[in-house]
């Protein structure tokens, strides 16, 4: 028996080193095998459809005019295995907002062979989980030896928030997968300074930059380990200075080719499509330092002005603070704590305790390997650093960049204080074992996992907010058939129809064009989304069982399961609201008009159907319009907890409604409309 983690090292490297691969090998096995067969149970989530269809028509149209703030690489790799099926698509450049992107690229999915493009997409886009798992076991293998690659390995492929969305097709993963591949070929750059590494480093880097446009952080990063690489290198032969210039020179050459990377990325090619104008305008007012900096990159051809026009869509951050649900309750503005407690919530207490024994290990053995600590501290403190700031609320995939520096350097510190203490390697196998027990556990939920501490992935809806992207549709199904319901209702969130996967309710929500009951009774299935959103139409169209206890939970708790008799005015008159504008949208004026009125009469408390109604009437009936529209003015002013930037938006749209309709008013009568006092009386 092994009395240390370093004698079993040693043991093992002198022994079997030729099958060491068989380690790693097995490590991406289990990763990918968890991936299949999770991502086979989970319905089509938001932005999948859309990053398809946007792969696809690149593929098959060289056209980047869908979602172009995100790059095209993660979505051309889902897209690749569905080109020998050879789906129909239009090829006419996109120029409708995200909304109308969203419903053409459910309509071009649903509309071909769906289930089979989704799995081999979903399979496609994990291949970047294995690598992101092949990529850990080096760098920690490098790094610290093959105990650390173990340890390191083995917390990735049980991490449930990586799992969660690798089998996806977002980009959330693949940019964590090339931001570690930069940052390990930069590694290898600075220790041995060789061609080959350089390239290797710049590649990566303009890969990464063809991924996500929050992959621009390695720049950066890659700036920052340059200087503390140099600042802290023990060499004497070499001014500290003069290598640190080196290494930033060495930075601004890999940029250089980056940017030549990004170029091929869009098939050398400047316009979006044949004939694009100038780049989009945006929240960036041109005075910024952003806004100046994309100007003068546009103006002079420096990069594909698609990516231009994404990068300044994804960097476009509103300055005010959104609300925010946090640990059950509605904040005006997101505490500092909502991020830390989301990690809290969302990690395994066996990785919580690792964190714990890492921290203890790195700081007893400090002096130890200083630069490859670096190299993983850095790059994590720089990424959180540009996402987390205090009143923010940051969704967990956001921050996945993160995880696996954080993971290598838990599992030195874990590894260093084992062959320090013997007895600790016994409590670290059963940190690791609890860490994978509670993962599996809460498979194939991970996208709303919770550890026990706060009660598991049943009882997360309680303090997290958006459980549901979309993913339950089948273990919907599933449940309604072991407990079936005479009457069933279920209401959505997102734009596509649980019918679609044999869900058998009455379905409604925001997106769904179907008319709604005042009152439900029997068996309803709610998005638990929709209660933890404090988006001001989410919160109008679940306010019914804002204050009910759920009768039991699917998919962990990214639905609630309600039964009894509801009041549902509110989602009666969303639905009418968006029955009103599909008929506007086919030109029966007549029938949307009576569908908005109809929304007004089940809810004239909402300002939702009230702004509606001012928009179906302000073709036709000017001073009707400008009545709703002052009312909703009213409503969305005296609600004394809304989403503050939700509510800001839609106050500004509805002034804006508002000047022009009175513009209107005054030339077509010769005189000011005299409306805002009744209306102000009404809404009272």
């Amino acid at each position: 028996m092994y009395k240390h983690l370093g004698d079993f090292e040693t043991a093992v490297r002198r022994k079997y080193r030729q099958l060491e691969w068989l380690i790693p090998a097995l490590f991406c096995a289990v990763m990918l095998a968890q991936l299949l067969f999770s991502g086979s149970r989970l319905s089509q989530t938001a932005d999948e459809a859309t990053h398809l269809y946007s792969g696809y028509r690149y593929l098959k149209c060289g056209d980047l005019t869908v979602s172009p703030e995100h790059p095209p690489l993660a979505k051309v790799v889902a897209a690749a295995p569905l080109v020998p099926m050879n789906f129909a698509v239009d090829c006419a450049p996109f120029k409708d907002d995200s909304l109308h992107q969203a419903f053409a690229s459910l309509n071009w999915l649903y509309t071909q062979n769906w289930p089979t493009a989704l799995a081999y997409a979903r399979a496609a886009v994990s291949l970047f989980a294995v690598g992101l798992c092949l990529l850990v076991w080096i760098g920690a293998r490098r790094m610290f030896g093959l105990a650390a690659a173990i340890v390191a390995s083995g917390l990735l492929v049980f991490e449930p928030n990586l799992l969660a969305y690798s089998p996806l097709v977002l980009t959330d993963v693949p940019v964590t997968c090339m931001i570690l591949l930069v940052v390990l070929g930069f590694y290898l750059w600075v220790k041995h300074r060789t061609l080959p590494f350089l390239l290797l480093t710049a590649v990566a880097t303009g890969l990464t930059l063809l991924t996500k446009h929050s992959g621009v952080i390695v720049i950066p990063i890659l700036g920052a380990l340059a200087i503390t690489d140099a600042l802290t290198a023990s060499d004497l032969r070499r001014s500290k200075w003069r290598l640190a210039l080196l290494n930033l020179l060495t930075v601004t050459l890999i940029c250089t080719l980056a940017a030549g990377i990004v170029w091929i990325g869009y098939g050398m090619r400047f316009a979006p499509y044949s004939r694009a104008t100038g780049l989009e305008q945006t929240r960036h007012p041109a005075a910024s330092a952003i806004g100046q900096l994309l100007f003068q990159l546009e103006t002079h051809h420096w990069l594909p002005q698609a990516y231009l026009r994404g990068l300044a869509v994804a960097t476009a951050i509103p300055a005010d603070v959104s609300a925010a649900f946090v640990a059950g309750r509605v904040y005006l503005h997101a505490p500092w704590f909502s991020t830390p407690l989301n990690l809290l919530i969302r990690s395994t207490e066996g990785m919580l305790a690792m964190i714990a024994a890492g921290l203890f290990g790195m700081a007893i053995t400090f002096r130890q390997r200083r630069r490859e600590r670096l190299f993983l501290l850095i790059p994590a403190a720089v990424y959180l650093a540009a996402c987390l700031h205090p009143s923010s609320n940051v969704n967990i995939r956001y921050l996945l960049p993160a995880f696996p520096f954080l993971l290598i350097a838990v599992a030195d510190g874990c590894v260093g204080l084992a062959k320090r203490i013997s007895w600790v390697t016994y409590v670290l196998l059963c940190f690791m074992a609890l860490h994978a027990a509670s993962s599996l556990h809460a498979y194939p939920n991970y996208l709303s996992y919770a550890n026990d501490l706060w009660g598991g992935p049943a009882r997360a809806y309680k303090y997290l907010p958006w459980l549901d992207i979309g993913q339950t549709y089948p273990q919907a199904k599933a449940y309604l058939e072991r407990h079936p319901a005479d009457n069933c209702w279920f209401i959505a969130a997102w734009q596509w129809d649980p019918g679609i996967y044999g869900v058998p309710c009455r379905s409604f929500g925001l997106y769904l064009t179907h008319e709604i009951p005042s009152h439900v009774h029997g068996t309803i299935i709610v998005s638990s989304t929709l209660l933890t959103d404090v988006r001001i139409a989410d919160a109008e169209i679940a306010a019914a069982f804002k204050n009910a206890t759920p009768k039991d939970h699917i998919a962990g708790s990214a639905l609630l399961v309600y039964e009894g008799d509801f009041d549902t005015r509110l989602d009666a008159a969303a639905g009418e609201s968006g029955l009103a504008m599909h008929a506007l949208s086919t030109g029966d004026s007549s029938t949307a008009l009576e569908h908005g009125n109809k929304a007004v009469q089940l809810a004239p408390a909402s300002p939702l159907v009230h702004a509606n109604l001012c928009n179906l009437l302000a073709s036709t009936q000017v001073d009707a319009a400008l009545k709703e529209c002052y009312i909703a003015q009213n409503l969305l002013l005296a609600d004394p907890l809304r989403d503050e930037q939700s509510r800001k938006e839609r106050l500004e749209l509805l002034e804006s409604s508002i000047a022009a309709l009175r513009r209107y008013y005054t030339i077509s009568y010769g005189h000011e409309p005299h409306l805002a006092e009744s209306a102000d009386t009404r809404s009272r």
